[in-house]
């Protein structure tokens, strides 16, 4: 249950961070190339905790 909740933590704390980051202003061309490292970054999460909660069941 502990380990549930780390990665739910990590997670929310990544989601956080990314969208702060966003939210600076920032020139267009620059705002675009975040949002894309920004929408892998949030598929690469979801694919490590589908892993991890997968090896755990």
């Amino acid at each position: 249950m502990s380990h549930s909740g780390f990665m739910k933590g990590m997670a929310a704390g990544m989601a956080v961070g990314a969208a702060v980051t966003l939210m600076v202003d920032s020139p267009s061309k620059q705002k675009h190339k975040m949002s894309k490292k920004a929408e892998g970054l949030f598929m690469n999460i979801g694919s490590a905790i589908d892993s991890a909660m997968g090896m755990r069941g």
